[in-house]
C-alpha cells in the first residue's frame, strides 16, 4: 500500500478533515519512512515522519492508524485534486485496505 488519502465532511457538526498516509516502501539510510499529512480541509496541514528499523513495522504502524481512521468514520476517497470538479462530492473508492 503506497499512500491512502482519507476524508471526514459533516457539515452538520462543521467538521472537514483529512489524512494523507503514505509508506514510502523503500529503505533510507536511517529506516523505512511513514508519513502522515493531516489537518482540516483547505486549511494549513500538518505532518508527521516516523522512521521504522523495519518494513514489517512501518505496515504494521499503517495498518494501526488506518483502523483508528476507519473507527472515526474516515472514508478512503479520491483526493481533491485527481476530482473532475472543484466542486464535486467525494467518491468513496472502496474499504479499507487492511
Amino acid at each position: 500500500m503506497a499512500s491512502v488519502y482519507l476524508e471526514k465532511v459533516m457539515p452538520e457538526n462543521n467538521m472537514r478533515r483529512f489524512y494523507f498516509i503514505s509508506d514510502e516502501r523503500q529503505s533510507t539510510f536511517t529506516g523505512y519512512p511513514v508519513t502522515i499529512i493531516f489537518g482540516r480541509i483547505s486549511e494549513r496541514a500538518s505532518f508527521v515522519t516516523k522512521i521504522f528499523p523495519s518494513e514489517a513495522m512501518a505496515t504494521r504502524y499503517v495498518r494501526k492508524q488506518l483502523r483508528i481512521r476507519h473507527r472515526h468514520h474516515y472514508s478512503v476517497v479520491k483526493p481533491r485534486y485527481l476530482r473532475d470538479r472543484q466542486d464535486s462530492k467525494p467518491v468513496q473508492l472502496g474499504l479499507f485496505p487492511f
